[in-house]
């Protein structure tokens, strides 16, 4: 028989427990698009920051600061997505990050806005949670070779927020989406310029350290 979770359940559940109920549908949470804009610190805290109650009671965040994130990576590699169920613990925010063309090259540019993201993942509102680091292109070219650049792209970024600021990269986990999840119209070129983006999502606090 198969499992259906309204999506209210879905999200105390998730809430509660740190990942999707079975049979739960993805829900994408909503995205702030700054890809247009010079991105501070303080401007992704205030989109990254947990949202709901449910993520603030019953001892969810870890003592020490220190999230174990294996859920979601195991949920990733069964198929399911970690932003399922319908309840995110944030909004998505939407970056330009520069690379090289065709290519997961982060160029001198990337540095800036990589530079506010990676303050704002180590600071004290999101340093306990887990994030989901997306890889997004444009609607030019075939879609194998551009989820590919995406999830290389997704994996750079991960690396320079390890090497550069001691993240832990197991909060972090990589994802492409390639072409598949445009927030402009791929018509035009400003279209084009807002869906080659980096996006990013607070997963949660996943489990306490140890568990």
């Amino acid at each position: 028989m198969k499992t259906r979770v309204t999506a209210p359940v879905a999200a105390m559940l998730v809430g509660l427990i740190g990942f999707p109920a079975p049979g739960a549908a993805q829900a994408p949470p909503p995205v702030h698009d700054f890809t247009d804009v010079d991105v501070t610190k303080e401007k992704l805290i205030e989109v990254l920051k947990p949202r709901g109650p449910a993520l603030h009671t019953r001892g969810i965040a870890p003592v020490g600061g220190k999230p174990n994130c294996k859920n979601y990576r195991d949920q990733r590699t069964r198929g399911i997505g970690p932003v399922a169920g319908g309840a995110p613990a944030s909004d998505a925010a939407a970056i330009k990050v520069h690379f090289a063309f065709n290519s997961a090259e982060l160029s001198p540019e990337a540095t800036r806005t990589l530079g506010e993201l990676g303050s704002a993942l180590t600071s004290q509102e999101l340093v306990s949670c887990c994030f989901q680091i997306e890889g997004h292109t444009d609607g030019v070219g075939g879609g194998g070779y551009n989820l590919r650049l995406s999830e290389r792209r997704a994996q750079s970024v991960v690396r320079y927020l390890r090497q550069q600021f001691g993240i832990d990269i197991d909060r972090l986990l990589a994802v492409g989406h390639g072409k598949d999840q445009p927030i402009a119209d791929n018509g035009t070129e400003t279209g084009r310029q807002k869906n080659r983006r980096v996006q990013i999502v607070n997963l949660g606090f996943g489990t306490a350290a140890g568990q």
